[in-house]
């Protein structure tokens, strides 16, 4: 299983802000934080604002804050909502038939099976056990720069 690059820089975000619940953080000190592009991490911002995950501040003292509790936030919920192609194999996609193998494989049950544990094991984890005690103050520190 994979997350796309959309979706691990989007639980990127949702750390740096866990650890920094009342604050504003520009967009840019994130991506510089991560070493990712600015532009891209906009998008990703935008996105989880959609979710009501992050609100959106314009202007001078703009940026971004969380607008979710961390403990309401599962880690299962976003990679589904960002993930935009979580068919691990063209046989999962509806109406897909060029496959020739299709009818007769036993993969496609396995790899189901193995997709859905993927998730259920995403849905046990909310973004506050993610940062919770010592390892949230850690993980403040490896995202603070230098």
């Amino acid at each position: 299983m994979r997350v796309n690059v959309h979706t691990d820089y989007a639980l990127r975000v949702l750390v740096y802000m866990a650890v920094r619940p009342d604050e504003r953080v520009p967009t840019a000190t994130i991506a510089a934080a991560y070493d990712i592009s600015v532009h891209h991490l906009h998008k990703v911002v935008r996105a989880l604002a959609e979710l009501d995950l992050l609100t959106l501040h314009r202007g001078a003292g703009g940026g971004v804050e969380l607008s979710a509790d961390p403990a309401d936030v599962s880690i299962g919920a976003v990679v589904r909502a960002l993930d935009d192609d979580t068919a691990l194999v063209e046989c999962f996609q509806p109406g897909s038939v060029a496959c020739v193998i299709a009818p007769a494989c036993a993969l496609k049950g396995a790899l189901k099976q193995a997709q859905e544990a993927f998730y259920a094991e995403l849905d046990t984890l909310s973004l506050a056990q993610v940062v919770r005690g010592a390892r949230g103050g850690r993980l403040r520190s490896l995202t603070s720069g230098p």
